[in-house]
């Protein structure tokens, strides 16, 4: 079965009265923890080699949380920060992308296929080199577009072989929110079921933000969720969020990542913006931790998190 005709039958699927469904779900502590309902799990893999790529490292792995997840949710979603090449190898990464080209990887990637569907629920999203364009992007596009052309294919062949009955692959093409241009990275329209980013509720600076600075930035700042919603439009493609959260407020004077702690504004923001998209958002996947520079969670936000329930419920109706 060829994307596009994935695609329609899972456009017919999501929608609820002429309304787009948008899935729910959370990395980290679950969000059923708070009382509202975890449709999608959200983990990533092993990109220390390229057996962990072969193995689906992490995915099996207990503490990942992840078997538990399949165990007891198979009829939900997972969403799996899934490796291109092996980039904690530290080595230049156009060679690794061209030793895709050439086919030196392909079992590696059809026994990856395999394993998302060993160890994922009935939908897996897979985000494959999620955040390809964060800054510094050391990879040529042309080689990034080449490899990911030959890879997809494999990973889907992959799956089928082992996947059961409906269940289902969404490959995911899932920018870091805003500069470098992400444009030349793209494979094309054959190779991508859904168009998403990672949006986090911040400015990067030396001071703190306002209310209408994040907002103002992750609407309309080059290649942030404006961009995002016209360029799948242009693609006939639905939208994703594949990590959002709300950042810590930091002791100024250092470069860093900024935001403002409790602010449920952003909550609506991403939830508001979720509904302008003409092919629908499928979901979009909160990151309860404080990793990454993000030194906040729900624990921490107690107003996000009571709109984040009222959100969340009225997406799903």
């Amino acid at each position: 079965m060829k994307l596009k005709l994935l695609f329609s039958l899972i456009f017919i699927t999501y929608i609820c009265n002429g309304q787009f469904k948008i899935l729910t779900g959370s990395s980290g502590k679950s969000i059923e923890n708070y009382g509202i309902k975890q449709d999608v799990f959200g983990t990533w893999m092993g990109r220390s080699s390229w057996q962990d790529l072969k193995d689906g490292n992490w995915m099996w792995v207990a503490d990942s949380g992840l078997p538990k997840w399949r165990k007891d949710h198979f009829d939900r979603a997972v969403d799996i920060g899934t490796p291109l090449i092996p980039t904690d190898m530290q080595e230049n990464p156009d060679k690794l992308l061209q030793e895709v080209i050439d086919g030196k990887r392909d079992s590696v990637y059809f026994s990856l296929g395999k394993q998302l569907a060993r160890y994922g629920t009935r939908t897996v999203f897979s985000r494959i080199w999620w955040e390809f364009n964060m800054h510094p992007v050391n990879q040529q596009a042309k080689l990034f577009v080449q490899a990911w052309q030959r890879a997809i294919p494999l990973i889907i062949k992959g799956f089928r072989s082992q996947a059961v009955k409906n269940q289902t692959l969404e490959i995911v093409w899932c920018t870091n929110a805003g500069a470098p241009n992400p444009e030349p990275f793209y494979p094309g329209d054959e190779y991508v079921d859904i168009i998403g980013s990672d949006t986090y509720g911040m400015t990067w600076g030396k001071i703190n933000p306002t209310k209408e600075q994040i907002l103002n930035r992750i609407h309309n700042d080059p290649y942030m969720l404006k961009w995002q919603a016209d360029f799948a439009e242009k693609h006939a493609k639905p939208v994703c969020i594949g990590e959002w959260g709300n950042v810590a407020a930091k002791k100024e004077g250092d470069d860093d990542s900024r935001g403002l702690d409790d602010f449920p504004e952003y909550i609506d923001a991403i939830y508001d913006w979720a509904k302008t998209a003409k092919y629908g958002c499928r979901y979009v996947n909160y990151f309860n931790l404080e990793d990454g520079g993000i030194l906040t969670n729900l624990d921490k936000t107690p107003k996000s998190l009571k709109r984040l329930k009222i959100r969340a419920a009225e997406a799903r109706k």
